[in-house]
């Protein structure tokens, strides 16, 4: 089976390459459908006791075409591991999975991104041009209002561009970052200037973090006004690191939802959320459990593999005297072992590095030009304490900070490996808030978080460049800095990868990161439920079109 699954994938992956390859790379002509590369990646086999993922991402269960479907008005959803703590794409503490669930539902962005045809789509935007990748022309919707019932124009995005400014460590400002400068031509024509050539710009404005703000609803509700968009969605009801109430917004300019209300919740109690999916107090539930998944493989229940994107892992602080040290970092290295980290944290819904596509790259599961050519770091505990020994390690305490459980698990079976050559692990377990914090700060050591990758290979610059809000380690390297913006402004295809493949050999020496496990996420939804998105990159997973059949 996992052979088979195997050839599958490859094959599907292979025609999406080549179909982008022939798409050509030719700047001259407008920029308004596919992007500059597709996703190529093979799938790492399915765990024996999971269902097998598909091959590629698509829409849960379309919604019936028959017109006397009864759907709820109200659906309840358990969100993953990770809290909503806040609502606001200006607040670097937004940056946890169904937080992005909740942008996308609330705010809508200029241009949309459908990663199973690897094309983009017209959103707030109806067409846009771009003859260099530099100077991009958007032509804007007319029709469009925000939930405050303020008229959407150029000027909002003017506005948006603005703030993401002043929006240092956020992923806001990292989206609308390349922006040297932002013009309204007219009220529904907007141009925008980078600072340089930017191939994967396109793909920043598909991101849950750049959404359209308002600026009268900003300036006159500092706390609410940032969430206040144009999106299917409103935000009606929130309870930080708790809930999340949406509605449905009955003036929406696109489809409605079949859906009129939602409500997402962080339900902490591992056990809790099986009971309340088995009560049918919710409906959808994405952490369950690896363990308790054998009690939904029946007809009252369906469960959807995803494969994640982003690497589980950890990030060394590079300016702490301890961690930045190379011989500190290849001791931990060659301590791990990285097969019984998942096993424990995750069971059969994780894969250890050995399992994983493409060996030690620091890269996105289904990130564009993945180098897989880098042999993993293997336990060697003699070679470990070797490394450990010519190390500036005297047995103080080195604290790692996680703040979900997968992760927080996978941090527990580090330590007693670590503690086999003599490191003194700490665990420091906190919010997704509290991960945040520890953001730059020069005095943390070790942060284990999912490693934030989109489809596009220019993503890694999130992770990589000095001061972006994925790079928790304070990383800094010159080449790779250099390289990344080259490969950023390099319009032939080929010539790119071969700046990606580099950058990630140059991590690869330096290793800033470490990827510890690969998870398979497993959605369990309660008979009727459909219409979800799930993308490879959840971060991505769009709620908006969810229903549930009750009739």
């Amino acid at each position: 089976m996992k052979r088979t699954l195997a050839i599958i994938v490859t094959v599907v992956m292979c025609l999406a390459l080549a179909a982008a390859c022939n798409s050509g790379d030719d700047t001259s002509a407008p920029v308004s459908s596919a992007p500059p590369g597709n996703p190529a990646s093979p799938a790492p086999p399915s765990p024996a006791n999971s269902p097998t993922p598909s091959a590629t991402p698509e829409i849960v269960q379309p919604a019936p075409e028959e017109p006397d479907v009864v759907y709820a008005d109200h659906i309840e959803i358990i969100i993953d591991n990770n809290r909503i703590s806040v609502v606001n794409p200006m607040n670097p503490g937004s940056n946890s999975t169904p937080t992005h669930w909740t942008m996308i539902m609330i705010f809508d962005r200029l241009i949309n991104y459908n990663d199973a045809t690897g094309e983009f789509g017209p959103a707030l935007a109806t067409h846009w041009e771009t003859a260099d990748y530099q100077t991009f022309v958007f032509d804007l919707r007319d029709d469009v209002y925000f939930h405050n019932g303020e008229h959407f124009t150029a000027n909002d995005v003017v506005y948006t561009v603005e703030m993401a400014r002043e929006a240092a460590g956020s992923m806001m400002s990292s989206q609308w970052g390349p922006v040297a400068t932002v013009t309204a031509l007219s009220d529904y024509k907007l141009e925008l200037v980078l600072s340089t050539v930017n191939v994967d710009f396109l793909m920043n404005l598909c991101q849950p973090q750049a959404g359209i703000l308002n600026k009268i609803a900003v300036d006159s509700d500092p706390d609410f006004g940032p969430c206040v968009g144009t999106g299917a969605f409103i935000l009606t009801d929130f309870a930080t690191n708790d809930y999340v109430t949406v509605e449905r917004n009955d003036n929406y300019w696109g489809t409605l939802p079949l859906t009129k209300s939602m409500t997402l919740r962080f339900i902490p109690e591992v056990s809790a959320r099986t009971t309340m999916m088995l009560n049918g107090e919710v409906q959808a539930c994405f952490s369950i459990s690896s363990e308790d998944y054998g009690q939904f493989e029946n007809d009252n229940f369906s469960i959807f593999p995803l494969i994640m994107n982003n690497p589980q892992g950890f990030s060394f602080n590079m300016q702490h005297p301890i961690t930045g040290d190379r011989n500190f970092r290849l001791a931990v290295l060659h301590a791990m072992n990285r097969d019984d980290i998942a096993l424990v944290a995750a069971g059969d819904w994780a894969w250890g590095i050995s399992d994983a596509v493409g060996g030690e790259a620091m890269w996105g599961y289904a990130t564009e030009f993945r180098n897989n050519n880098l042999p993993a770091y293997t336990q060697d505990l003699d070679l470990a304490r070797e490394y450990l020994e010519a190390s500036s390690y005297n047995g103080e305490p080195v604290e790692i900070t996680a703040s979900i459980s997968t992760n927080i698990k996978s941090c527990e079976i580090l330590q007693q490996q670590l503690a086999v050559i003599g490191i003194n692990l700490v665990i420091n377990e906190t919010d997704t808030a509290g991960l945040n914090a520890q953001f730059h700060s020069p005095d943390h050591m070790m942060i284990f978080h999912g490693i934030t990758f989109t489809y596009a290979a220019g993503s890694c610059q999130n992770v990589f460049l000095p001061g972006r809000a994925q790079n928790r380690g304070n990383y800094e390297n010159a080449e790779v800095t250099a390289l990344i913006t080259e490969a950023l402004g390099t319009t032939d295809r080929a010539a790119r990868e071969q700046l990606y493949l580099r950058v990630q050999e140059l991590v690869y020496e330096d290793m800033p990161n470490c990827n510890v496990l690969w998870r398979l996420n497993g959605i369990v939804a309660c008979k009727g439920v459909g219409g979800i998105i799930l993308p490879y990159d959840t971060h991505q997973t769009d709620l908006r079109g969810i229903y549930w059949i009750v009739d």
